[in-house]
């Protein structure tokens, strides 16, 4: 299910967002269910959302049972053969603050799939158009003529940079090894080239045993005055490899920050020798 799911019905003019359903009421949610509010109640403001407590102050912390979009909470139960002990009531947050919609209002009746009863788009849907997904990438593939880069379809020439990967095709057995632009800049079927030939290295690295990763590496490479260096090292498959990070010689400090490390220097192995190189001192 996608984040931006929502009924086939909705019209995305009239928004939800800022709004709370009332009582008898028949929304939908985001697990494509359709529900009827049985009850809505005020929510204690010691159990609202770190999220909407901070809205509250942002606002000028007026009094929480008298600001307009305080939590709410509902009571919710399924339409579709709701059981008469009431077990399958749920229950659910409103933050009337949020600028996304959390439900939406659903007319009575209101059009479901008759194969698994939710609503559309429903996952078989989603399963339908996967199919018909793959059935057009199979067909681009089966076309896909020799000498040519197995994302984009093009031909690769000998001014271009490419990689093959020896072996059982895993894209189409029986087809030949598939080879691939390594350029980034290239349009490819779902990307670029390169980030295709980097996914599929990852298949075709785990598929069998000593197998070495090419395309990338979970180092940081300095860029020093001359050269460069990996803190992989040896494992370092190069320079041409896409990196977890790459910095020039004189920024340590940021690259410890983007790895999370708490400000604790990640510095060059060795030294180039100009100013500000932050490698160790000769």
């Amino acid at each position: 299910m996608t984040r931006d799911w929502s009924p086939i019905i909705y019209d995305h003019a009239i928004r939800s967002a800022g709004e709370v359903p009332q009582p008898g009421q028949l929304i939908a949610c985001s697990d494509r269910r359709a529900y009827r509010v049985l009850r809505v109640f005020e929510r204690d403001f010691v159990n609202w959302h770190e999220r909407s407590v901070k809205e509250w102050e942002r606002v000028g912390r007026p009094e929480p049972a008298k600001w307009k979009d305080r939590e709410r909470g509902l009571e919710l139960e399924p339409v579709v053969k709701p059981h008469p002990s009431g077990k399958e009531r749920v229950g659910m947050r409103v933050t009337p603050w949020a600028y996304n919609p959390q439900w939406w209002a659903l007319p009575d009746p209101y059009p479901a799939c008759v194969e698994c009863q939710m609503l559309w788009p429903c996952p078989c849907d989603d399963r339908n158009r996967a199919a018909t997904a793959a059935m057009k990438e199979l067909e681009r593939l089966g076309g896909v003529l020799p000498g040519c880069c197995w994302a984009c379809s093009e031909p690769i020439t000998s001014r271009q940079h490419s990689i093959e990967f020896v072996g059982e095709n895993l894209l189409l057995p029986g087809a030949p090894s598939p080879i691939f632009h390594t350029s980034h800049s290239r349009k490819a079927h779902q990307g670029t080239c390169r980030s295709e030939a980097e996914a599929y290295e990852e298949k075709w690295v785990a598929a069998e045993p000593g197998r070495l990763v090419r395309l990338r590496c979970d180092g940081v490479l300095f860029r020093h005055f001359g050269f460069s260096e990996c803190t992989a090292q040896d494992a370092c498959p190069g320079d041409s490899a896409t990196h977890k990070d790459f910095v020039h010689c004189t920024t340590g400090m940021y690259v410890a920050w983007s790895q999370g490390s708490g400000g604790e220097s990640i510095s060059p192995l060795t030294s180039c020798g100009e100013r500000g190189c932050r490698g160790p001192k000769p």
